[in-house]
Order: C-alpha cells, then sequence, then structure tokens
C-alpha cells in the first residue's frame, strides 16, 4: 500500500510524470509569475473550462480528470511543453483551450498532443491564431472590469468572427485577407466589422503589412428604415399587444423607444407619463438607470402598459446578456410572423425604436430629453434621427417660424 505523503506516478500522454501535490509551485518561480498563474486559473475557471494550469520541475502542465482514447477516465497531468515562465502563459492558455476543444469534439485526450505532432517550424516568433487571440484577450481586458455588457461585447468579437479562423494554422496577414474575402461580402456590416477586429488582432501580434487591411474596410452606410404609416402601425401594435407572451413588451417599445434588452426591465408610470429601465448602451459604456418618456401616455393607458405581463424580467443587479438575447430573439420572431400578416415583411423590431426617435422630433420633444430617453449621447441623436429631415419637416418648421 502507498502512503499518501509519497508520490505517485501517474500516466500523462506519451510520458510518465511523477506527481506533485495539487497545484504545486516550483519553490523557485516569482511572484509575478505565481500571480499570473493564479489568474490564468481564474479565468479558466470563470468559463467554466475544466482544467488547471499548474507547474512542477520549471515545467508547465495541464492538470484535469479525462477519458484517453481507450475509454479509460482518470486525473491527468498533461505537459505543455513549456517552462513555467511568465511569457509562456499565454502559449500555455491557448494549448489549454486547443485541447479542451478536442476533448469536448471527440469525448477523449488525442494519443499525440497538438503541440507534440510534427510541424514546420515557425521563424521570427510567430504564433499560431489560437495562442495571438489568447495574447488579443489579455490585451482587451487591461484596465478594464469585466461588467455584462463588456464581457457580451467580447462574446460577440470572440465566437463571432476571432474563433471562426482556423486555431492551429500560424497568423499572418495573408490567412487574415483571405477569410475575410471568403467570408464576407463587400460594403457589408459583417465585413466592417471583420476588417476591425482582425486589423485589432495583427496589431496586438505585431504582424507587418498591417495596412493591406485597410483597403476591405469599404463605404458600409447602415440601411435607411422605411417610414411607417402611423395609422397603420396602430393597427399591428393593436393586434399584437392581444398576444400573451409578447404583446405588452411590442406595446411598450413602441409607446416608450426601449432596446430590446431594456424592454424586460421596464416599469411604466402611467399617472407621471414616464417609465424606468435598465440603460444597455452599445460598446461596453456602463449600464444604469434611464427614464423613459412615453410617446405618448394616451397610448400607454390603451394597452394597459400598467398591466406588466411579459415572459422574462431583470433588474440592473440581475441583467443577464445572454438570456436577453435567447428571449428578445424569440420576442423578434414572434413580431417577424406577425409583420408579414399585415404585409409587412420589412418591419423589424428595431424599426419601432427608430419610429420613437422620428416621432420625438415630429412632436418638437427637446432633443436632449429625447437622447436621455433613448439612452443614448445627443450627438447620436441628431446623426441618426435627423437624418430624417425631409421637405415637410422643413415647411413644417418654416410655418411655425412665420405664425
Amino acid at each position: 500500500m502507498v502512503k499518501k505523503s509519497e508520490n505517485v506516478n501517474k500516466t500523462v500522454v506519451g510520458v510518465n510524470v511523477p506527481a506533485t501535490p495539487s497545484g504545486a509551485i516550483n519553490s523557485e518561480t516569482d511572484s509575478e509569475t505565481l500571480k499570473a498563474l493564479e489568474e490564468v486559473n481564474t479565468r479558466l475557471k470563470d468559463r467554466k473550462i475544466k482544467a488547471k494550469l499548474v507547474s512542477a520541475r520549471n515545467s508547465l502542465f495541464i492538470r484535469g480528470t479525462y477519458k484517453d482514447s481507450s475509454g479509460f477516465k482518470k486525473e491527468r497531468k498533461i505537459p505543455t511543453r513549456l517552462s513555467t515562465n511568465i511569457n509562456n502563459l499565454v502559449s500555455a492558455e491557448a494549448r489549454i483551450l486547443q485541447l479542451i476543444e478536442y476533448v469536448n469534439k471527440n469525448g477523449f485526450i488525442p494519443d499525440e498532443l497538438m503541440w507534440d505532432a510534427p510541424k514546420v517550424e515557425l521563424s521570427g516568433g510567430r504564433v499560431t491564431v489560437g495562442e495571438a487571440i489568447k495574447k488579443f484577450e489579455i490585451e482587451y481586458w487591461k484596465g478594464k472590469q469585466k461588467t455584462k455588457p463588456r464581457l457580451q461585447t467580447w462574446n460577440l468579437i470572440n465566437k463571432g468572427y476571432l474563433l471562426k479562423l482556423p486555431q492551429d494554422s500560424e497568423l499572418n496577414m495573408g490567412l487574415l485577407i483571405d477569410f475575410i474575402e471568403n467570408d464576407s461580402e463587400a460594403e457589408t456590416d459583417k465585413r466592417r466589422k471583420m476588417t476591425q477586429y482582425f486589423r485589432r488582432l495583427a496589431v496586438v501580434n505585431g504582424l507587418k503589412g498591417i495596412t493591406t487591411i485597410d483597403d476591405y474596410v469599404g463605404n458600409y452606410e447602415p440601411k435607411r428604415r422605411n417610414a411607417l404609416d402611423d395609422e397603420q402601425i396602430l393597427k399591428f401594435i393593436d393586434y399584437c399587444r392581444n398576444e400573451k407572451k409578447y404583446g405588452w413588451l411590442t406595446a411598450a417599445a413602441y409607446v416608450y423607444g426601449t432596446r430590446r434588452g431594456e424592454t424586460f426591465s421596464l416599469i411604466p408610470d402611467l399617472k407621471n407619463g414616464t417609465a424606468t429601465s435598465i440603460n444597455t448602451p452599445k460598446g461596453g459604456k456602463k449600464m444604469e438607470m434611464k427614464y423613459p418618456i412615453a410617446l405618448s401616455n394616451e397610448l400607454a393607458k390603451r394597452w394597459r402598459l400598467d398591466e406588466i405581463d411579459r415572459p422574462y424580467s431583470c433588474t440592473l443587479k440581475d441583467y443577464d446578456p445572454a438570456m436577453s438575447k435567447y428571449v428578445g430573439d424569440h420576442w423578434a420572431r414572434f413580431f417577424k410572423i406577425r409583420a408579414k400578416r399585415f404585409d409587412m415583411d420589412w418591419l423589424e423590431l428595431t424599426d419601432i425604436r427608430h419610429h420613437w426617435g422620428i416621432r420625438s422630433i415630429d412632436v418638437d420633444m427637446d432633443a436632449r430629453a429625447a437622447a436621455k430617453s433613448m439612452g443614448h449621447s445627443i450627438q447620436v441623436h441628431y446623426a441618426t434621427y435627423n437624418s430624417t429631415y425631409e421637405k415637410k419637416d422643413a415647411i413644417k418648421a418654416s410655418k411655425k417660424l412665420n405664425k
């Protein structure tokens, strides 16, 4: 029988490595490296990745419980083939993600580790895409708090664009440009965002020839939204309001001009013609409370918006961007199906919010109050909604001046 205090040999992929106490660190490891190693493991835990990076004999290992290709499951300590050095932690974390991706896909660890497989030696310190993304992620979060909006933005960048690149390929400008050309269409918002994120990835990793990516940005402009016929849209909202699950949400969004996620938190005050809701601004900006204004309060009463009935609600403290998107997508599908029944195939939930902004101009609402109600800056408000200014608006302004 082996005593607990004795070291027991544990089999790892390719080699046998003597086990060390849980999370053991080489006594010569400096405090900065120790702290950085703890941060790596905190990130892995936050992302619910079942692996831990540990140091033993001045080498980095991946510790976790996995099956091998024969189906035998046990705790393993898998060598990263990297020394315990703070400069190697980005590569080690990337290798953990490579391994976990393989395990999630196949159910067991590979017989030969990805980084042990024969490969062409890369010169000039070049890295794989997976390693480059990890470096980008670390730079992205420097000096930033991981608020829910910022985490949501990062997940959109990472899952929507970066992780679609071939993770084991060498990162170079040719790879990025080929992907842009083949996976996006010119003059689209997707291509504009892709070039933006890939350029940042290239800059962080010190690639040469970065300016070549700028030629692919294009001249994308958001589509001009259709003007809504007030009589038709009111009939449409009347129709939607009678639907139990998403009817209240649709009517409330029209009256208060809130974004999808914000409407789940909206509390109307029919006495004062206002409401409270969380503000979910774009670009990872800080979330806060805002006070939307009813356009009009008569509609709020007509659609009984004080009788709150919605499938999901949230507050500033428990706002969940993933749940908000999930329920919001179902609401958007509900909305789209019913819009088709009214021969308005083009109508989207965003059009409802956009129409609120235009109506605020039509009723001569103070631009500062309208911008605050919608939850964006007055500059954004002018740029977005004054762009709809047409001849009829000029005639209306002239009549007002020349009474």
